[in-house]
């Protein structure tokens, strides 16, 4: 019984991450006239970019490094739905112990299976909300509305932080530290 549950488990959490993957791009038929959002852009996480941005007298702070910093900080938060998902799993399945001897006892039943199987339900359902809100697909489609001149949603402006804004202008000076290196040491190969 317990196999089946926490296979069951895992093959909601893998489909949770499937779902949460991005929509396949469209196809390149036809050239647009403005650069790509991610022309410029640098890898940083798993295949997240920092969209390119280039800080002048008249432009504002760089809201697509704080969206990038907002969506990373929320998806590696999402590990803490494993707290209430072990309580979960602790209170709907019998546990058991192992004494002294070394001897392995199994409950006769679990503490409340309603109410773990509620807390299960509730973490999953909550789970894959959380990582279809900040998933890739999300983030680089509001790049691309920013970049066309549309404003960021509000649900995610309401989100950003002045921390977002820091952790961007961080991002961006150590790359430009790391490409000016990277390029002192090209230069010196030579």
């Amino acid at each position: 019984m317990l196999r089946y549950i926490y296979l069951l488990a895992t093959l909601l959490l893998l489909s949770a991450s499937l779902r949460a993957q991005p929509a396949p791009a469209a196809p390149a038929g036809k050239p647009s006239a403005a650069a790509p959002a991610d022309s410029g852009a640098v890898l940083l996480f798993n295949g997240w970019y920092l969209p390119h941005y280039k800080a002048t007298a008249t432009s504002g702070a760089d809201s697509t490094g704080a969206l990038l910093s907002l969506f990373r900080k929320r998806r590696y938060a999402g590990c803490l739905y494993a707290i209430p998902f072990m309580v979960g799993i602790c209170l709907a399945l019998p546990i058991s112990t192992t004494d002294s001897y070394g001897q392995q006892h199994v409950a006769s039943e679990a503490i409340s299976p309603p109410l773990g199987s509620a807390v299960l339900v509730a973490t999953v359902v909550g789970f894959v909300m959380h990582a279809t809100k900040f998933n890739k697909g999300h983030l680089v489609a509001v790049d691309k509305a920013y970049a066309a001149g549309k404003p960021i949603p509000a649900q995610y402006r309401q989100l950003l932080s002045e921390r977002h804004f820091a952790e961007a202008a961080y991002l961006r000076e150590a790359l430009s530290q790391q490409m000016a290196r990277e390029q002192q040491h090209a230069s010196a190969a030579k």
